[in-house]
């Protein structure tokens, strides 16, 4: 009941609005009972045909014809582009025209017009929908993406900030030690002084009363003491470090303070294909040549680590670190607590030593000539390589019988565990040998656990893949010069040799590119500035 009475509702007069159930089927429109006759008597020269709304006839309304009354235009003139009635057709303003049934115009005019809805509706929305719903993806993803950066930035800024706070908080640590250290030293130094000047005080007040004494024998016995008096010095080291910065906006902050120094820089990444040439065997073999012959008192030479341009750390069989210069020099010697050797060296970014203990299974500094214990492995797990990153990190190669990873860390925290790929695959053999890491130019760190097999196994194999940049920096420098070192001294020489090691590179590439991969190894292998392979 409820439902039949807002059905009525809904039903209004077309002409006055009230609540209506009549219709005329003729006139296509919706009347009430007090509007029929008002709608009749306004067209009386059309039949109307009045019932009850639930027995309406839905079809096409026609007008009443302009020029002849009580007709309704049901045709259309296709010349003149206007509906027109029978009695027009018969006229002779038409004659001659294309005329239409309206009512197959119309019917014509549904069908395409449903085609076009079906059009619509099935292909273009949807297609639309899909669209917009891509978007309204990418909106979300660039969103979250965007907020998770900035939760990062925000993650990074507190770390920077503590990076900050303890490079500054080093340097006051510093500050407090020097002061100490002097006002330590000028006290000790001012508290004599003070002694001295009673003592003598004392002395001038004694000189007085024989000064003043009529006893002849007192002043007789009289004795000096003015050449007991020693010497002052006046040279009193107050000099304090400078605290020195540079700040070239945009590009670079740097303090330095004594021993401690830090540099914050910008610079864009270098392109792997600087410098890059393409040269015949022949041409590559020519060109290898010794640039500078290092002696040096190790035998064999084990460790090689750079300090700056002219300086190195090296180790051989034994437990000393010696320091040297371009010349060969030693410039100082560290002796390390380690039962054989140490298992691997590495110069931090701020020039820091450090070197592991597989005995231990530690990792030490050495900070102002002393060794401190900086990092402890895990239990099971021995230190053997080290390799410290541009960004301050430090990678540890560490085995457990014949497993092999590497072990990242942050300051002495452990920031990630390198041992397996994304299918659990382990990324290094089992065996008893040395992983060799070292950082290229773009901050990515290459390993190399075999010269020989990672030669030919992965540059050969992966150059085809990857390209000839890929063999340029996966054998590490370190490894190479070892092997170089190693060839040299089978020859009888008794000192390390630094060799320009691009041609090895350079020999892989060329090979894999001339389709003599079988040769790599015999070029690698019978490596002699003397020969040339073709």
């Amino acid at each position: 009941m409820a439902s039949s009475t807002l059905a009525q509702e809904a039903i209004k007069c077309e002409i006055c609005g009230m609540p209506s159930q009549q219709f005329c089927n003729n006139c296509q429109i919706i009347l009430c009972i007090n509007c029929i006759k008002s709608h009749v008597d306004s067209f009386p020269s059309l039949s109307h045909d009045i019932v009850a709304f639930k027995n309406r006839k839905i079809r096409l309304a026609f007008l009443e014809c302009e020029f002849h009354p009580g007709q309704y235009c049901e045709t259309k003139c296709e010349t003149c582009h206007t509906a027109i009635c029978t009695i027009c057709i018969l006229s002779s303003v038409h004659q001659g025209h294309t005329k239409l049934e309206l009512v197959k115009v119309v019917e014509a005019k549904k069908r395409d017009i449903n085609k076009e809805i079906e059009e619509y509706e099935f292909k273009i929305i949807p297609k639309y929908q899909t669209s917009n719903a891509d978007i309204e993806k990418q909106i979300s993803k660039v969103s979250t993406e965007c907020a998770e950066t900035e939760y990062e930035r925000e993650r990074l800024r507190s770390i920077w900030h503590q990076e900050v706070d303890t490079i500054f908080n080093k340097i006051g640590s510093f500050t407090q030690f020097i002061k100490d250290y002097k006002l330590a030293a000028l006290t000790t130094h001012q508290t004599r002084i003070r002694n001295l000047i009673q003592e003598t005080n004392q002395k001038v007040n004694i000189n007085k009363r024989f000064l003043s004494s009529t006893n002849p024998y007192e002043v007789a016995n009289f004795v000096s003491t003015m050449k007991e008096q020693g010497d002052i010095s006046n040279n009193y080291d107050v000099q304090l470090p400078c605290l020195k910065s540079n700040i070239i906006e945009g590009r670079e902050l740097s303090i330095q303070y004594g021993e401690i120094q830090a540099t914050l820089t910008e610079s864009s990444q270098c392109s792997l294909s600087t410098g890059m040439t393409f040269l015949s065997t022949r041409e590559i073999s020519n060109k290898a040549s010794v640039i500078l012959t290092i002696p040096t008192r190790c035998k064999p030479l084990y460790r090689v680590v750079c300090v700056g341009k002219d300086e190195a750390f090296i180790t051989g069989n034994g437990k000393n670190i010696t320091r040297i210069d371009i010349r060969g020099s030693v410039l100082e010697t560290f002796t390390t607590a380690c039962c054989v050797m140490p298992s691997g060296i590495a110069v931090n970014c701020l020039g820091e030593l450090l070197y592991s203990d597989c005995d231990s299974r530690t990792v030490n500094i050495v900070r102002h000539g002393q060794t401190e214990n900086f990092i402890t492995l895990p239990k099971g797990w021995d230190p053997y390589s080290l390799c410290c990153t541009r960004s301050g990190d430090i990678l540890v190669h560490v085995s457990c019988v014949d497993r092999n990873k590497i072990i990242k860390y942050k300051g002495q925290t452990i920031a990630l565990n390198i041992e397996r790929d994304e299918k659990g695959i382990p990324l290094f053999k089992k065996g008893n040998f040395t992983l060799i890491m070292a950082e290229n130019n773009n901050g990515d760190v290459c390993v190399s656990d075999n010269l020989t097999i990672h030669l030919i196994h992965l540059v050969v194999e992966d150059l085809a893949r990857f390209g000839p940049m890929y063999g340029r920096w996966l054998i590490p420098y370190e490894r190479a010069n070892i092997w170089i070192t190693r060839q040299c001294l089978r020859k009888g020489m008794e000192e390390s040799t630094v060799m320009e090691t691009y041609a090895i590179y350079d020999w892989c590439v060329h090979m894999i590119f001339g389709g003599k991969s079988t040769q790599c190894m015999h070029l690698v292998n019978n490596f002699d500035g003397n020969q040339k392979k073709t």
